[in-house]
C-alpha cells in the first residue's frame, strides 16, 4: 500500500487516545489522579521528556473544572505575568501550570512564586509541571515554596516494547505507518529517550517528504548518517 504524504504542518493532537501510558509514568498518573479529588500543591517533574506537556492537555480535555497555563518564554513584568496567569486560571478550582524545562527569567521566576501564593489565598490546587533540577530553582523565593510541594516524578520508558507504542503514536499523528524493521533500526542505533527518538522520526518524515520516497530501513539509517560497521550482529 502507497504511503500518503502530506505536505503541510499538521495541528498536535493532545488526547489521552494518542498518549501512551507506560509503566514510567504509571506512579505520576495516580498521584495526579489523587490530586484531582483531594487536591494540594503537586510538582510534577521528569529526568527527560516524558509527555507532561500531552498528559496535562490531554487532563485538561477530560475535566472542564481544570484550568492550565503553557508558559513560552515570557518577557513580561512579574506582575502582568502573574495577573494573566490568575485571570485565566481563576474560574477553575484546579490550576496547573507547565513551564520549559531547565532554569527560567527571574520575571517568570518571581511570578511563579506570586501565582503559589495566589493559590494559597484562593484556596485553589495547583500542580506545576517542570523539568527542573533542585540546583536550577531561582530565584530564592520560589525554590524554598518548590522544595515544599509534594514531588511526582514521570520516568521514561522502561522497555523497547513501550517506546515502540511511543514512536507508533507519534507516527500515527504524523500520518504515515514506519515499518517495523525502521523503528528497530531507530531503537538498537539511536540513544533510547523519547526526545531523541522522536526527533529522528520527524527527521525521517521531513527527509520523506522532500525526497518523495517511502521509509526503508537502508534510506533510514543513510538519512540517520548511521555507520553499518557499528551495527549489532543479527
Amino acid at each position: 500500500m502507497k504511503q500518503q504524504r502530506l505536505k503541510f504542518n499538521i495541528p498536535v493532537s493532545y488526547t489521552y487516545g494518542n498518549w501512551i501510558r507506560h509503566s514510567g509514568v504509571e506512579s505520576g498518573c495516580n498521584r495526579i489522579a489523587l490530586w484531582l479529588v483531594q487536591g494540594g500543591m503537586l510538582w510534577l517533574n521528569s529526568s527527560s521528556v516524558a509527555g507532561k506537556t500531552h498528559f496535562l492537555h490531554a487532563l485538561k480535555r477530560e475535566h472542564p473544572y481544570v484550568g492550565l497555563v503553557v508558559v513560552e518564554g515570557a518577557q513580561e513584568p512579574s506582575i502582568r505575568l502573574v495577573e494573566r496567569w490568575v485571570r485565566q486560571l481563576e474560574p477553575s478550582a484546579c490550576w496547573m501550570v507547565d513551564l520549559p524545562a531547565g532554569p527560567v527569567s527571574k520575571a517568570c521566576g518571581l511570578a511563579l512564586f506570586h501565582l503559589i501564593e495566589r493559590a494559597r489565598e484562593m484556596n485553589r490546587s495547583l500542580l506545576i509541571s517542570w523539568r527542573c533540577g533542585d540546583d536550577a530553582l531561582a530565584p530564592a523565593e520560589l525554590g524554598s515554596r518548590m522544595r515544599m510541594m509534594e514531588q511526582a516524578k514521570m520516568l521514561p520508558p522502561s522497555s523497547d516494547q513501550e517506546m515502540k507504542r511511543i514512536i507508533y503514536s507519534v507516527a500515527e499523528e504524523l500520518q504515515w505507518n514506519v515499518k517495523e524493521s525502521v523503528v528497530t533500526l531507530m531503537l538498537s542505533r539511536l540513544p533510547r529517550t523519547i526526545a531523541d527518538q522522536v526527533d529522528a522520526l520527524k527527521q525521517l518524515e521531513s527527509a520523506a517528504l522532500e525526497d518523495r520516497r517511502r521509509i526503508t530501513r537502508m534510506w533510514a539509517k543513510e538519512k540517520l548518517e548511521l555507520d553499518r560497521s557499528r551495527e549489532p550482529a543479527a
